[in-house]
């Protein structure tokens, strides 16, 4: 048999009945037709999985010797497909990259600095968290964060321990200023009857102000009164009752904002373990109608491909990336995997102290 013939005969996927008596294996075949120069004539989708199994070089060898030129990867063998983009990925990524975008990752797009996810809905990135636990996980945090609610959580109410020291002790001066004013507009300068009360601090202030039996409190005295905290208790519990309500509610809703805050920040310094990026949003418009559509940077790309098509190198159509469609579904089966560990923190019971005081000074102006 000439080797024109023999090609047609391979390439009509008959090497089993008629080239193995002669050539023995695939490879024997393939050699004659490199030193001949023809390998541009080849089909190799013909080679079957059964020789690559036996072979484990063979895929080598035609990649070495020119046979995948001219091959498209959607006449591959699917047994193959994962082996053929891992060397175009490492031999030529720019071009091997590009085509994964375009033809087989439905939500990646390339841009001149780099890789962006496109997400579909920002609970999308839950899927590159941990999942791992008997209660609340990462992942469940995560998509309850991410999504357009909100964070989804039991409210703390009972915040306060100390009503003076939980709040009129974290004011800074400019909130001082309003706790004083306020005093000064409900209570300041009318005759209050020291019967009425039990500190020693009224006691002092009317003996000061030689009024028997009564005292007032001015600008002059507020200041020393908000720094008695046996005083301002005592105030609290009667003539200001309504600030006392007030403080309550600044403690609660900076506690709760401090949580929230806490709980936002472990997820989005989280994803900076696989995106260099916030979340963009990007206006599109066409014709009257606006959409936004939303991206974020993949910080190594390559790499993950790379590590998805290493781990796939022998398979079937169930693992390749046209099966998986998208970046998500790609990374969420290295996570299946155990290739990567998805993003995990520790659930605080608590929020940060710090965030607790930055909150009540933020909020005081507000409520006062």
């Amino acid at each position: 048999m000439n080797l024109s013939k023999a090609i047609e005969s391979f390439n009509s996927g008959h090497f089993e009945n008629d080239l193995k008596s002669i050539f023995n294996n695939v490879r024997s075949f393939l050699t004659l037709v490199i030193k001949k120069g023809r390998q541009s004539e080849l089909d190799v989708g013909n080679i079957s999985y059964s020789d690559y199994d036996s072979d484990s070089k063979l895929f080598d060898f035609l990649y070495e010797n020119k046979f995948m030129d001219s091959l498209e990867y959607n006449y591959l063998p699917d047994e193959i497909k994962n082996l053929f983009l891992y060397r175009w990925v490492s031999e030529d990524s720019n071009s091997a990259l590009k085509y994964i975008c375009d033809s087989l990752l439905s939500d990646v797009t390339m841009r001149s600095d780099g890789f962006y996810l496109f997400l579909s809905d920002r609970e999308e990135l839950a899927q590159f968290f941990d999942d791992s636990g008997r209660d609340v996980t990462a992942k469940d945090v995560a998509k309850s964060s991410l999504s357009e609610e909100g964070l989804d959580y039991d409210r703390y109410w009972d915040t306060v321990d100390d009503i003076y020291n939980d709040v009129i002790g974290e004011l800074n001066e400019v909130n001082l200023g309003y706790l004083e004013n306020y005093i000064l507009k409900n209570i300041g300068d009318v005759d209050l009857n020291v019967e009425d009360y039990s500190s020693d601090f009224f006691d002092e202030l009317s003996d000061e102000q030689n009024r028997e039996g009564f005292f007032r409190i001015t600008s002059e005295n507020v200041k020393s009164l908000i720094k008695d905290s046996e005083a301002m208790n005592e105030l609290l519990d009667g003539d200001l009752d309504d600030l006392k309500s007030e403080l309550y509610s600044i403690h609660s809703n900076a506690y709760n904002s401090a949580y929230e805050s806490e709980i936002y920040n472990l997820v989005y310094n989280g994803l900076t373990e696989f995106f260099s990026s916030k979340i963009i949003d990007e206006e599109i418009k066409s014709g009257d109608k606006v959409k936004w559509h939303s991206y974020i940077k993949i910080s190594d790309f390559q790499g993950n491909v790379e590590s998805f098509l290493y781990e796939n190198k022998y398979g079937s159509y169930y693992n390749n990336l046209d099966y998986y469609g998208s970046y998500t579904e790609m990374m969420k089966s290295l996570f299946d995997d155990d290739v990567y560990d998805g993003i995990d923190f520790r659930i605080p019971d608590y929020p940060d102290y710090r965030l607790i005081y930055k909150y009540i000074n933020e909020y005081f102006g507000d409520y006062i």
